[in-house]
């Protein structure tokens, strides 16, 4: 087993064990609705990993212990990343509960919207990349103009943050080679060595799982 990316993997449940020293962090149900919500969301995000690996899009290094042919690492980390994020979002929401901004959400959203639809149209032939926009433009779709909770100011300033230990963790998988994605199935803009489509899977992983962290509060409270 490759114990980097173990580690990596293991990595981002350090934001909500220090923000356990917070006790409000974690009350009323909340953990449960973070776990929930998390494990929900890596199982479809592993899920389209799965496909993609299936479609020789993804590989991985040799030397990884693997579940229907993705390192366990991989699973773990999907869960990890989103329950991080969570608890960063509810973190931030204690710590700074003014919603102010709010109200220029949707218009971000609808730059998003703008961008995917852009990715899809000029890099149609791109898989990878037209899988992951189309991801996102679903989930942006089902949530501003479906859905009827509102959170996505919240959210958006979550994932900013959550930028920083994504970097951090993909910054070394992809350098150091655990990680490779066919770059025929690439728009070939990169940041930092990431490919710029991993940064909007993180954020598609991040919005379900929010969204869903969100439902299972207000079902909660019904």
């Amino acid at each position: 087993m490759n114990f980097t990316f173990l580690g990596l993997a293991i990595a981002p449940l350090l934001l909500p064990i220090v923000f356990q020293f917070d006790k409000r962090t974690f009350t009323g149900g909340n953990f449960k609705a973070t776990f929930s919500a998390s494990l929900l969301s890596c199982i479809v995000f592993s899920a389209i990993i799965l496909a993609k690996h299936s479609l020789n899009f993804i590989a991985y290094g040799a030397k990884e212990d693997t579940f229907i042919g993705i390192p366990i690492a991989q699973y773990i980390l999907n869960f990890t990343f989103s329950f991080a994020a969570v608890s960063l979002y509810q973190y931030l929401n204690i710590k700074f509960p003014k919603n102010d901004l709010q109200r220029y959400s949707l218009a971000v959203s609808n730059l998003l919207l703008g961008l995917c639809i852009a990715f899809l149209f000029f890099a149609y032939s791109k898989w990878y990349t037209v899988s992951t926009f189309a991801t996102l433009l679903i989930l942006l779709l089902f949530i501003e103009y479906v859905g009827k909770l509102r959170f996505m100011y919240k959210a958006y300033r979550a994932f900013v943050l959550m930028l920083i230990p994504f970097h951090l963790i993909y910054g070394v998988l992809f350098w150091k080679g655990t990680i490779a994605i066919d770059k025929n199935h690439l728009a070939g803009l990169y940041i930092a060595k990431i490919p710029v489509e991993s940064h909007f899977v993180a954020l598609a992983m991040m919005l379900l799982s929010i969204y869903m962290f969100e439902f299972f509060k207000s079902e909660r409270k019904a």
